[in-house]
């Protein structure tokens, strides 16, 4: 594989990434607004909403493990590169990208 070819899936790697980040903030803030529902309706809806609410929740902690592993093997690929080294301020795109990743992922909801 060429320098390019790493390059490109470690840009399609890192962008897959920051999706599923954002994809799993949405579940994240489905679950909590399931929660928050759930407190001002009868009890019978309460334990419907409490285990939508955890599935969400489920499958948000899915999407944030992936986007690790996205993150991870994007930052692998752009060492494999050899791009790093280059002088080209947009062959650094996947580390500013990464870096972004990393700033989101410890943004609250």
């Amino acid at each position: 594989m060429g320098k390019r070819k790493y390059f490109i899936i470690s840009l399609l790697l890192v962008i897959c990434a920051l999706c599923s980040d954002f994809a799993s903030k949405a579940c994240f803030s489905k679950s909590t607004f399931l929660l928050a529902k759930s407190s001002s309706t009868p009890e019978a809806n309460k334990t419907q909403a409490k285990t939508e609410s955890e599935e969400f929740l489920h499958k948000g902690s899915i999407f944030r493990c992936l986007g690790i592993v996205f993150a991870v093997l994007g930052f692998f690929f752009w060492i494999a590169s050899g791009f790093w080294r280059g002088k080209r301020i947009w062959q650094s795109l996947p580390l500013v990208l990464l870096v972004l990743y990393l700033l989101l992922l410890f943004m609250m909801v």
